[in-house]
């Protein structure tokens, strides 16, 4: 599956976020990013986070987010999980650690199931 800045800007909308007008101010909401940006197919997990990265860059361009009255600047954790099961359930922790509101990724099934119990169990969303 390849993310879009499209399916990236979604993400954020799931994740129950208004875009708005004015510019950013400090408080920061950090959204993860994984896919596998090393091995046989990082050129997909490369393109994934160029999205992400995309759509962040233009929600903060547009003011960045409004919640409850409060401002703030999406900032992306991206990771890479090189397409491999157990460094994917590593970096799921270091997102959980990192204290991420949701998740885009893990780009294939074989890292994204195993990942998505640790993300469950911590309550946060993955797409």
């Amino acid at each position: 599956m390849r993310f879009t800045p499209i399916a990236a800007g979604l993400a954020v909308a799931l994740l129950g976020l208004n875009i708005a007008a004015a510019a950013p101010a400090g408080p920061v909401i950090k959204i993860g990013h994984v896919a596998a940006t090393s091995g046989p197919i990082a050129h997909l997990g490369k393109d994934n986070e160029n999205g992400a990265r995309m759509a962040v860059e233009e929600l903060n361009a547009k003011g960045g987010v409004l919640i409850a009255g409060k401002r703030y600047r999406i900032e992306l954790d991206a990771e890479d999980d090189a397409g491999d099961p157990r460094q994917g359930t590593a970096v799921a922790q270091k997102m959980v650690d990192a204290k991420v509101v949701g998740v885009v990724g893990h780009e294939t099934s074989g890292t994204t199931i195993p990942a998505s119990r640790i993300y469950f169990d911590a309550g946060i969303p993955q797409i």
